[in-house]
């Protein structure tokens, strides 16, 4: 179960380093917004795969505020997004 942890976690690491250099060199407002919504879903999962081997159920209620928060922001982006491009 250890070495099943420690590689879920190195590639969520992973694919957290690809989300914010994603961030980085992304000019587009959404293409950035994909990017951060990729982003907020690997932190949660990794609090989730942390809940999962070290039983900490704090994790859990993290993971779901993250999850809400990602999702409130998301709707938050894709409204403005729509609205600069009915401007134009």
């Amino acid at each position: 179960m250890t070495v099943v942890a420690y590689v879920s976690l190195s590639l969520l690491a992973l694919a957290a380093v690809v989300g914010v250099v994603s961030i980085a060199k992304r000019s587009h407002l959404g293409d950035r917004a994909v990017a951060f919504d990729m982003l907020t879903s690997v932190v949660t999962c990794g609090l989730l795969v942390g809940a999962g081997v070290w039983q900490e159920v704090l994790n859990l209620d993290l993971a779901v505020v993250l999850g809400l928060l990602g999702f409130v922001a998301s709707l938050t982006i894709a409204r403005f997004v729509e609205s600069q491009v009915e401007q134009e």
